[in-house]
């Protein structure tokens, strides 16, 4: 399995060894535990570990978002549909380009697609729908103890060096089990709640654990959109005076990771894409 596929999601999305075997369809889940930003000091990587950094390139497709009152995949985020009778869209684009994010950091961005004013409201479950490929770029510097700063470079095709420049790779989310499907991440925290992450088709279903296919990686049969649903601690209520949702993305020390490759504590081997964060708020007239 690539390293994108086996820690696409160490910062929101973050594997562990547990799987939790659903439904009677076998519908499957992992669990998400916790990752850090790289350190400037010290060991860059753990021993089979990873961090966190700030990508110079982080492109990605945005089909849809969304609010819903429920969890669309249910309370025990175990559905194979997307249950949308609760939801309301306000943002799509049926086929969209690919918007670099990381161009727009610390800047507001205006997408291409249709946006409409949701239905008032109390919402605690935003979405959205993306595809599965994110081409990404990214360095970091860090000084080891009793060593020097050396400035490590995404290479291309997961490398690393250290002449650099930065050198883009697309890679691929089909999968963030192992050897067989599991097509559901859930309880990574976010700002505001936790947020979960779904590999599905083009109509938001998704696969049992043994549609599969392939053996080194092990790719679910359908994975041709990745779906993040949040559960928000504290649901917001659209009013009357709400002009616009905003979702906000966090692409500082997320988006982009290294990782060790050698088994080895240190500098890093390999590099992949990481997911982004991020936060709805809402534009009220005063």
């Amino acid at each position: 399995m690539s390293h994108y596929l086996k820690f696409l999601f160490s910062a929101l999305f973050v594997f562990s060894t547990l799987s939790l075997s659903a439904n009677a369809q076998s519908i499957t889940n992992e669990n998400a535990v916790a990752s850090s930003a790289c350190p400037t000091t010290g060991n860059m990587v753990a021993q089979n570990g990873d961090c966190r950094v700030t990508p110079s390139t982080f492109s990605t497709t945005i089909y849809e978002i969304g609010l819903c009152t429920a969890h669309p995949y249910g309370a025990a985020k175990t559905s194979a549909t997307f249950d949308a009778s609760t939801c309301v869209v306000i943002y799509t684009d049926a086929a969209p380009a690919a918007v670099d994010l990381a161009a727009a950091i610390g800047t507001n961005t205006s997408l291409p697609g249709t946006a409409s004013a949701p239905p008032e409201g109390t919402y605690g479950f935003p979405y959205i729908k993306l595809g599965t490929d994110f081409t990404v770029a990214g360095s970091f510097t860090n000084t080891p103890t009793g060593g020097v700063a050396t400035t490590y470079y995404s290479g291309g095709a997961g490398a690393v060096n250290t002449t650099g420049p930065a050198v883009t790779q697309t890679d691929s989310l089909k999968n963030f089990g192992d050897t067989l499907c599991s097509s559901g991440y859930v309880g990574a925290a976010v700002v505001g709640g936790t947020m979960d992450g779904f590999v599905t088709n083009t109509a938001f279903t998704r696969s049992i654990d043994t549609d599969i296919t392939g053996v080194a990686p092990v790719i679910c049969n359908k994975s041709d959109r990745l779906i993040a649903v949040m559960n928000l601690a504290a649901p917001f209520t659209v009013t009357s005076q709400t002009y616009a949702v905003n979702f906000n993305f966090i692409l500082t020390n997320y988006g982009a990771q290294f990782v060790d490759g050698n088994n080895a504590a240190g500098a890093p081997e390999e590099f992949a894409s990481a997911p982004f964060a991020g936060y709805f708020t809402l534009l009220n007239a005063d």
